[in-house]
């Protein structure tokens, strides 16, 4: 019998595969995705998108529509249900669990609009400080309501913009300098 000590987990992942959100609207966020960063999805349903991004997914799901699990044909497995909890989800979907309808979700100022969000954060890597005040500058002209939140510099000479979504997803692009892995 091998010792305790003789065990290693396998090899470490290499990078994150999907990143996903809970959006309110798939069809207006996936929109508001390929007018903003000028990508094409590679499947676009009511209750998904998915945007492949070098060697990484942004995956956009429908809030609610992945609660449940998805059983895949030709008995190839099943993806367990994820996403927010029912409490959870009526937090943030107060509108529809009272009038059936979808809020509107186009007023992505936290200080005016009233929904809740969860704010969840991602940040999409370009390889110079430069690319990154390209995006501020497209963010700036590109007339798609594109709210830049923030910006940082970072100690290590890497610098980030940052943008809300239609969902109030906090959107980062960063340059190499962040970490001291990129």
């Amino acid at each position: 019998m091998a010792s305790p000590q003789a065990k290693r987990p396998p090899p470490p992942p290499t990078h994150v595969l999907e990143t996903a959100l809970q959006v309110r609207d798939v069809a207006a966020s996936t929109k508001f995705y390929k007018e903003t960063l000028g990508v094409e999805p590679s499947l676009d349903t009511p209750r998904m998108s998915v945007f492949p991004l070098g060697q990484t997914t942004l995956l956009l799901f429908q809030l609610g529509g992945t609660a449940s699990d998805s059983i895949l044909p030709d008995n190839r497995g099943v993806i367990p249900g994820h996403g927010p909890s029912e409490d959870i989800l009526t937090l943030l979907q107060p509108e529809k669990t009272t009038t059936g309808q979808q809020p509107n979700t186009t007023d992505t100022n936290p200080d005016t609009d009233t929904h809740s969000h969860l704010k969840q954060h991602f940040c999409l890597a370009v390889p110079s400080v430069e690319d990154v005040h390209a995006w501020e500058a497209w963010f700036a002209d590109c007339g798609s309501g594109v709210r830049v939140t923030a910006t940082v510099d970072w100690p290590k000479g890497g610098r980030s913009v940052y943008f809300a979504d239609l969902d109030g997803n906090v959107g980062e692009i960063g340059s190499r300098g962040i970490w001291d892995h990129y």
